[in-house]
C-alpha cells in the first residue's frame, strides 16, 4: 500500500470533501497502467460496460458528444484510435471485471482513509478514463462523492461550486440522482468566473465536494486517470433526501421542499418515497443513448458513421 505513495498538502487535511484538493500518487508508475496492461484489459474487459464517446470542441455544444460501438474492436486498435482520435473511453466498474483493479482500488482508498480524518467509507468503486490528447468531458455533475486519479497525460479541469443553484438547478440534480437524466448540465461560458482551474499532471489527483459541476479539457498525450467513487453514510443520507424530493415534487406537485439533508422531516421524506417506490407509485425512466458511430482505428476522429444512424439521446454516462 505504502508504494501507491497517496499524499495530499496539510490544509486539505480539513477541507477534503468540502473544497477541491490537489494531492500526489505514484500510480503512473504502476504496471497496470502500460500500454500492455491497457491492451490487455480492453481484451479481456466485458464489452457491455465498455463506453467509447466522441465528442466536438465546443463546451456548450453537449449535444456533439456521442456514442460509438466497439464490439470486434481489439485492445489494441481501441488504444489506438484513443491515440490518434478525438475519443473517452470509458471502463466502467474496473473493479468488478477485474480483481487487480479492484485490490487497487481498495488499497487507494485504504491510504487516503490514514490520511484524512473523519475520511471512512463504507464502499468504493472505479471506473478507468482512456482519452485524447484533445478530447473534452463537457459541463456536468456526478451523484456520487468521487477522487480522480491522474496517471498519464495532462489535463485542465473547472470546478465550479456545488449545490449552488447558479450553477446547478436543484431539480436537475434530483434527476441525476434518481437516474432519469444524464449528468450534464447546462453551460455557459460565464460559469468560468465563478470555477477554480487546475491543471493535472502525471502523478496527481483531485477531489472536489460531491456533486460539485465540472469539465475538462485534455491538453496533451493519451490521457489514463482512475475515477473512484466512495460512499458514506453522508453521501447516501444526501441521495436519499434527493430522490425524495423529486418523488414530492413531481408526484404531488410540492415545490421549495427542504434540502436539509439530517433531522426527523429528510427521514420522513426518505421513508415515504420508499414506501411509494415498493407499491409501484414512483416508476423512474432511465436514460438509455443510442450509438450512432462505429471505432475505428485510423479513421478521422477514431469513428465512422454508423448507417442508418438513428435518432441519438444524450449519454447517461459521463465521467471525467
Amino acid at each position: 500500500m505504502a508504494a501507491l505513495g497517496v499524499r495530499l498538502p496539510e490544509d486539505g487535511r480539513s477541507g477534503f470533501g468540502r473544497q477541491p484538493v490537489v494531492g500526489s500518487h505514484r500510480l503512473q508508475d504502476h504496471e497496470l497502467f502500460s500500454d500492455a496492461a491497457l491492451i490487455d484489459l480492453l481484451d479481456h474487459f466485458p464489452r457491455r460496460y465498455l463506453y467509447a464517446l466522441n465528442m466536438g470542441t465546443d463546451p456548450t455544444r453537449v449535444e456533439e458528444n456521442r456514442l460509438a460501438v466497439h464490439d470486434g474492436v481489439s485492445g489494441a486498435d481501441l488504444l489506438e484510435a484513443v491515440r490518434t482520435g478525438r475519443l473517452w473511453l470509458n471502463v466502467t466498474r474496473v473493479d468488478r471485471a477485474d480483481a487487480r483493479y479492484r485490490r487497487l482500488i481498495s488499497d487507494l482508498v485504504e491510504e487516503l482513509s490514514t490520511r484524512v480524518p473523519d475520511f471512512s467509507p463504507d464502499a468504493s468503486q472505479g471506473t478507468l478514463l482512456l482519452s485524447s490528447p484533445t478530447a473534452l468531458v463537457y459541463y456536468h455533475a456526478d451523484g456520487p462523492a468521487s477522487v480522480l486519479w491522474h496517471i498519464r497525460g495532462r489535463k485542465r479541469i473547472w470546478v465550479y461550486p456545488a449545490l449552488d443553484e447558479r450553477y446547478m438547478k436543484r431539480e436537475l440534480l434530483e434527476d441525476i440522482f434518481a437516474g432519469v437524466r444524464h449528468e450534464y448540465l447546462p453551460y455557459e461560458p460565464t460559469f468560468d468566473e465563478g470555477a477554480q482551474v487546475y491543471d493535472l499532471e502525471p502523478g496527481q489527483w483531485i477531489s472536489w465536494p460531491q456533486n460539485a459541476p465540472h469539465r475538462v479539457t485534455n491538453l496533451d498525450g493519451v490521457n489514463v486517470s482512475l475515477t473512484t467513487e466512495y460512499f458514506t453514510h453522508a453521501s447516501r443520507r444526501r441521495f436519499q433526501l434527493y430522490v425524495a424530493n423529486r418523488f414530492f415534487r413531481k408526484r404531488l406537485g410540492c415545490t421549495n421542499l427542504s434540502a436539509r439533508e439530517d433531522g426527523a422531516l429528510a427521514l420522513a421524506k426518505t421513508l415515504a418515497q420508499r414506501a411509494a417506490r415498493r407499491v409501484g407509485l414512483n416508476p423512474l425512466e432511465f436514460r438509455h443513448q443510442i450509438p450512432v458511430l462505429r471505432v475505428v482505428a485510423g479513421a478521422p476522429g477514431g469513428v465512422v458513421e454508423l448507417h442508418p444512424a438513428p435518432s441519438s439521446q444524450l449519454p447517461s454516462a459521463a465521467h471525467d
